[in-house]
């Protein structure tokens, strides 16, 4: 499921809101989603980690066959990815920082846009136990 920004982008740079209130709540979304598709509890950084399969484990959530090092250097890149969202909102979370800058906080959606995308596409694997790659 892809979350339709358009609505709150446009909206929100006309009554004045900046990327410091899109950002962490496209953020936290991201993060909601993969705990609902990985059907993991964690959060943060351990969610990421177990969902992509760190440490070589069989990811929750695989984005590809793995089964050459581009595939699982791809998989990482992305868990890489997905980890940033993690810090993104935890330093929007604890910051009074606002950025005037609909250019930054529409490159923040975009991110978060993709994420969402590449988890519709992703093949889930739930119950399979904590098996390794190669």
């Amino acid at each position: 499921m892809i979350w339709n920004f358009d609505s709150l982008h446009v909206g929100s740079y006309r009554s004045g809101f900046s990327d410091a209130f899109l950002g962490p709540e496209a953020y936290i979304r991201v993060i909601d989603e993969v705990k609902v598709v990985s059907g993991l509890s964690d959060d943060g950084d351990s969610l990421m980690s177990k969902a992509s399969g760190a440490d070589k484990q069989m990811p929750a959530i695989q984005f590809n066959s793995l089964s050459t090092e581009a595939e699982r250097d791809e998989q990482r890149g992305i868990m890489y990815l997905f980890k940033g969202i993690v810090g993104l909102r935890n330093s929007k979370a604890h910051s009074n920082r606002l950025f005037n800058d609909p250019s930054r906080a529409h490159e923040y959606l975009a991110l978060t846009s993709l994420l969402l995308r590449l988890l519709e596409i992703a093949q889930v694997n739930r119950g399979t136990g904590a098996g390794t790659i190669k």
